[in-house]
């Protein structure tokens, strides 16, 4: 009994920390995340390093996950690095605060490189967290505990994207930006101090298998759906994010947003995943992940060709609200579906690695490309064209749904 009530008070005190921790990191992150592209637009940046804002971080995903999933696998502490790195990744939001004492030419580089390296770290503490969170809570207090988290940090991100990008309009460039951007590393701090707090039992150094990641990269040739399932998401996941930075450019440039507007922008997306949240999970429920995420896909393949048509912010703000419906169902459902097709005695860590090396490989060409299609083609012309490429490649998520490996039936009759 008084080890049950030991165990019961770790899990309360786990909950705890895990929602200030949620909490930190989400007022730090929308204090910088939704204005880093206006940030660097307004230091003189061009259309190739908006692009690169895109790129670079995707970039540091391809070098860096391989070697860091090496490392967590053969780590016996994994909680004490996870945090360390984090402390060093929260570094960058001051970092950036410093890129208008640099010579003018060299402002819109700074901001490019730090936002770039400043993935690396992050991408790291990421894969930690996943790698102990689901010994830290129970399956049966899970869903709940993540569901709580989900609906506060969502409306506290909201709240604070507002609040922001008023400031931000509020006060004169650039010391606006460098007293958000130092307000967000405090708050990057204390994220980074409740994340220290978790109670994390360490691994004996046996549970480590460097070598992991190269087995998983070969077995993963034994299921031809999983092979299909990422191909698809290399494809899908070009033809979305090449539109990222035009995004971007067109609403600053043409539609001359602020930063207020940029804000709108992000409520409004969140806003529409939030409504949409439980839908998409009714739905997944009745008709499985390929089907959802599959209707998903199709439905944000229209959000480009809608957007080819908007003349106002205005229109824009409800074209980012239908967005964000789609992105809700794409984001969430997309790792469900990737769990669900892990082949059997697979290691989740070593797969989704995959994965995010396959998709993340897709994301560091595509906005440069984007980019360059659009000087080439003009702003119509590129979003229909995007628009049609998505839909397109929707159709073969639907094709990956309803495909039949007939690899869980040869180990039934083995």
């Amino acid at each position: 009994m008084k080890k049950k009530l030991e165990v019961y008070k770790h899990l309360r005190y786990n909950i705890k920390m895990n929602m200030l921790n949620g909490l930190a990191w989400a007022i730090g992150f929308n204090m910088v995340n939704p204005f880093i592209g206006i940030y660097a637009i307004k230091l003189g940046a061009n259309d190739f390093q908006v692009s690169l804002l895109n790129s670079l971080p995707a970039l540091m995903v391809v070098i860096g996950v391989i070697p860091i999933t090496y490392l967590i696998n053969s780590l016996k502490d994994v909680h004490k690095f996870a945090y360390t790195v984090l402390y060093i990744a929260r570094t960058f939001y001051f970092l950036l605060a410093l890129a208008p004492f640099f010579n003018k030419e060299l402002q819109p580089w700074v901001v490019v490189v730090l936002v770039g390296v400043m993935n690396l770290p992050s991408m790291a503490v990421g894969m930690c967290w996943q790698s102990f969170m689901s010994e830290l809570i129970p399956p049966e207090y899970r869903s709940k505990v993540f569901a709580d988290r989900n609906f506060w940090t969502t409306i506290v991100a909201t709240i604070t994207v507002l609040i922001t990008g008023w400031l931000l309009d509020k006060i004169v460039f650039p010391i606006n930006y460098q007293v958000i951007f130092t307000v967000a590393f405090i708050f990057g701090l204390i994220e980074s101090y409740y994340f220290s707090r978790f109670h994390v039992v360490k691994r004996d150094l046996d549970e480590a298998r460097p070598g992991s990641f190269y087995e998983a990269f070969k077995n993963m040739f034994e299921s031809k759906k999983f092979i299909y399932f990422n191909v698809t998401s290399f494809i899908y996941y070009f033809a979305w994010i090449m539109a990222w930075p035009i995004f971007t450019v067109y609403k600053v440039n043409f539609l001359h947003a602020n930063n207020a507007w940029m804000s709108i922008f992000t409520i409004v997306s969140s806003i529409g995943s939030i409504l949409a949240f439980y839908k998409w999970a009714d739905l997944s429920n009745k008709k499985g992940n390929g089907f959802a995420v599959a209707l998903s896909a199709l439905l944000l393949g229209f959000i480009p060709v809608m957007w080819a048509t908007a003349k106002n912010l205005y229109v824009g703000a409800i074209f980012d609200f239908l967005g964000g419906i789609a992105v809700g169902g794409y984001n969430m459902l997309l790792l469900n579906w990737l769990l669900e097709l892990l082949p059997p005695t697979s290691e989740k860590m070593s797969y989704i690695a995959v994965f995010t090396l396959i998709t993340q490989i897709s994301a560091f060409i595509a906005p440069m490309f984007g980019m360059w299609l659009y000087t080439q083609m003009g702003y119509v012309a590129f979003m229909i064209l995007t628009g049609i490429t998505r839909i397109v490649v929707s159709i073969l998520y639907f094709l990956v749904a309803n495909y039949e490996d007939g690899i869980k039936e040869m180990e039934v009759k083995q």
